[in-house]
């Protein structure tokens, strides 16, 4: 790893690991449960050579053997040890930490007799994957080793029936605090399948076993490896109902080149880590990185996961796997697809309507008007022909039925009731003639968007002093950032850490968030949805003279969008922040905040926000007024620019003096 990269990476972790610290102060594969088996010292002179052929080969030191058993360096002590939590996953007591004693113990497993009475509790039927590469590099051990019958596992493997395989990315959605960066799953594609037939595939996937409604305190003990890992396999149409019409997540599909014979490798590691427990990591042994490493298994020589030593994020790593197919030897994606979710689906159908025709729509899917009631005549401008009018009449409908799917998704509607609404519609619909409305524009590619680290520099002026500006992100996303491949209005950044350092004084703290979430989603017609945003961490909240406090801060709003290029919102902005000039008093804020984000062409744009504060005991208003610019010169590379105005003012003695404050900055930021 070049010394640039592996600097960022140690960085990044080193970030991570103060960032755990502060916060410190539907079908399971049916693989078995898994036993821990003591291996007998004393052994006949057939194994002992199946062992030193082993040693000859040094078979523990090849890049296969510690990908099968999750081997990873620390990233801190660089001391060996697998990523399982879990004893039954090892035949040695040493094997956690000891490749070597961990593959001898395995290779003395696998031989044990055949056990007719509990055939799949063999280790052969255990770890079909470790049985089938042990046998492909030892001819002793192939030679000695005498294949089980393994019932559970071989009819699993033929009612997937696989042949290919493909990377599935739901995109993020900022609303669930589970799938806030994305996800990733394999489809196992089978022999014979069509595009009509893909829905009925089967996933491997992989999550956290937990509620993932439970919002910051899922975060926390995600980012605290509370949670057990959970390996999963269900039909790739449920899947799709829970990504892309209850969460209302583009999906894009990547097509993997995998052989019939790579794909059933990999599903026989997906069989034996079943079970195993593997703690949950928001930030690197997530869904992401378990995947990855199914790959590696698949096909010898990828080695996916060892590019994400510290941190695994879903979007960096489907970068990952089409940048391994720019190598001919490891070429792995060989299409792509994208699958609208539903709510992009009828956005593109508002855009071929008017706001008259999407209010007649909504009437019929709340039962206000009956669906037989549409008059074509009375729909459209006068010049539309009679065909023109029947064909607008059929959209309208069409719109009707899919936001009763929509809110019935949503659980906005009974089910009952939406079904004999949805009857309803399409009964009348059916009258109609046929009609192409096209489909939703296809995005930009996840892998083509900004990386998700990024560090700025920048040169200005903080109350007339010459100033240096420095901050410096792990992860993700802000809304001044391109959002090309990024989902619209949404914020959200880990560990956001900002300082500056004026000619007459050291460097500052400016801020240390945490946690800074901001979902702007502008109101539609048909879809009234509430924008939000939180964050906690430090922050210098009333100027240069006070020093960063520890603050808990967000609230409700309210996004409207003018076009394409402007969003325009509104937010109620509380804040709970400790007052540094009073000992342990925290005082309680709130007040508006109105802002604009514009893009003013493809590689500007802008974002422009007021607010005003009052606080509470101290008699304290604050008003702050910014402006900020950011170019795009390529993907990786910004020009930004800012201004802000502070102005602090207290009714009350011995609290903050009244004081007014301008910040005048431009410099460059790099993603990475």
């Amino acid at each position: 790893m070049p010394f640039k990269s592996a600097l960022v990476r140690v960085t990044q972790h080193l970030f991570c690991t103060i960032l755990l610290w502060f916060m410190s102060t539907g079908l399971v594969l049916a693989a078995p449960e898994l036993p821990v088996h003591p291996v007998s010292l004393v052994l006949p002179l057939e194994q002992k050579q199946v062992l030193a052929q082993a040693d000859a080969f040094q078979l523990h030191a090849e890049p296969l053997w510690p990908t099968l058993l999750h081997y990873n360096k620390h990233p801190i002590t660089r001391q060996t040890r697998s990523l399982s939590d879990d004893a039954a996953f090892f035949y040695s007591p040493q094997g956690r930490t000891n490749p070597e004693a961990e593959l001898k113990a395995t290779l003395l497993a696998l031989m044990q007799p055949s056990r007719a009475d509990a055939p799949d509790e063999h280790p052969q039927c255990q770890f079909p994957a470790r049985y089938f590469w042990l046998k492909s590099r030892l001819n002793e051990f192939q030679k000695l080793a005498v294949d089980q019958p393994c019932p559970r596992f071989d009819a699993w493997a033929k009612s997937i029936n696989p042949a290919g395989a493909t990377l599935i990315f739901p995109s993020a959605y900022v609303n669930s605090p589970a799938s806030m960066f994305g996800h990733t799953l394999l489809r196992i594609d089978a022999v014979g399948q069509t595009e009509a037939t893909r829905l009925l595939a089967y996933t491997i996937n992989y999550a956290a076993n937990a509620n993932t409604n439970d919002g910051i305190s899922f975060a926390i003990k995600g980012l605290l490896g509370i949670y057990p890992g959970l390996m999963s396999s269900a039909p790739y149409y449920a899947k799709v109902r829970e990504y892309s019409d209850l969460e209302t997540r583009d999906i894009w599909e990547y097509k993997l080149n995998l052989t019939a014979d790579e794909t059933l490798q990999l599903l026989r590691h997906a069989w034996e880590i079943g079970k195993v427990r593997f703690d949950y990591w928001f930030f690197d042994e997530n869904c992401s990185f378990l995947i990855l490493r199914l790959l590696d298994v698949a096909r010898p020589g990828l080695t996916l996961s060892q590019q994400f030593p510290f941190t695994a994020i879903p979007a960096d790593t489907v970068k990952a796997v089409v940048k391994a197919s720019e190598n001919e030897n490891t070429k792995l994606v060989s299409e792509v697809s994208f699958r609208p979710s539903t709510s992009t689906e009828l956005n593109h159908r508002a855009k071929r309507l008017s706001p008259e025709e999407i209010d007649l729509a909504i009437a019929v899917a709340e039962g206000r008007i009956k669906p037989e009631q549409i008059n074509p005549q009375q729909i459209g401008p006068e010049l539309l022909s009679v065909d023109q009018s029947a064909e607008k009449a059929a959209e309208v409908l069409e719109f009707a039925d899919r936001l009763v799917t929509f809110r019935g998704y949503k659980g906005k509607l009974e089910a009952q009731s939406a079904l004999a609404r949805m009857s309803n519609i399409q009964s009348t619909r059916s009258r109609f003639p046929k009609v192409n409305v096209g489909s939703p524009e296809v995005p930009v590619r996840p892998e083509l968007a900004h990386d998700s680290g990024r560090v700025g520099l920048g040169l200005g002026s903080l109350g007339g002093e010459s100033t240096l500006f420095a901050d410096f992100r792990p992860s993700y996303h802000d809304l001044l950032d391109p959002e090309k491949g990024y989902a619209r209005g949404a914020q959200i950044r880990f560990g956001d850490v900002s300082a500056y350092k004026r000619s007459s004084e050291d460097w500052k703290l400016n801020r240390l968030l945490l946690v800074d979430i901001i979902s702007v989603s502008p109101q539609q017609q048909w879809n009234k949805t509430l924008s939000w945003k939180v964050r906690f961490g430090w922050e210098r909240t009333f100027g240069n003279e006070v020093a960063a406090a520890p603050l808990l801060a967000g609230g409700p709003g309210l996004a409207w969008g003018q076009g394409s290029n402007l969003i325009t919102f509104a937010f109620l902005e509380n804040q709970l922040v400790r007052n540094p000039k009073n000992g342990d008093q925290w005082l309680l804020g709130t007040g508006p905040l109105l802002g604009a984000l514009w893009d003013v062409n493809a590689s500007n744009r802008v974002q422009a926000e007021v607010l005003h504060q009052w606080y509470s005991d101290e008699g304290v208003q604050r008003s702050k007024a910014q402006i900020s610019w950011r170019k795009a010169l390529n993907r990786q590379t910004n020009l930004i620019g800012s201004a802000e105005s502070l102005h602090v003012d207290s009714t009350q003695p011995n609290s903050f003096t009244q004081q007014s404050e301008q910040k005048f900055s431009i410099g460059f930021q790099r993603y990475f």
